[in-house]
């Protein structure tokens, strides 16, 4: 916790620096400091804006694959294969088994699926 404090505040101690080093020394360790936290603000942003890759809202987006169609029960009728996974998903489509979907919500452990449209192909004559 505490190499966060210091790590995020090395602008401002790296003004110390200039107490204990020649004018022309201070000024380069100062430039030196500013870069790697210039740096490192950088790659912590853009670590903030990746969109997480497990758990529940790592599967929004995620494409799936109806198995079977349960019944009206348990807020849930269908169930589908996600990266390996079985989950319970409603949707408001009409689905068949081996149709493709796509994860629009996750809601506990009941997914909001809708149907990926897939071009038909064209009767050969």
């Amino acid at each position: 916790m505490y190499l966060y404090i210091i790590f995020f505040s090395l602008p401002l101690l790296g003004i110390l620096v200039f107490w204990f080093l020649p004018l022309p020394w201070a000024i380069l360790a100062y430039l030196v400091i500013l870069l790697v936290s210039g740096l490192m603000y950088w790659v912590v942003a853009r670590a903030m804006k990746r969109r997480p890759d497990y758990g529940s809202e790592g599967l929004i987006g995620a494409e799936a694959r109806v198995v079977s169609v349960l019944g009206a029960h348990d807020d849930a009728r269908y169930l589908v294969r996600v990266r390996g996974e079985l989950w319970k998903a409603h949707s408001r489509d009409d689905l068949k088994p081996d149709d493709t979907v796509r994860v629009l919500a996750v809601s506990g452990l009941i997914l909001t699926v809708k149907k990926i449209k897939t071009e038909q192909s064209q009767p050969q004559s």
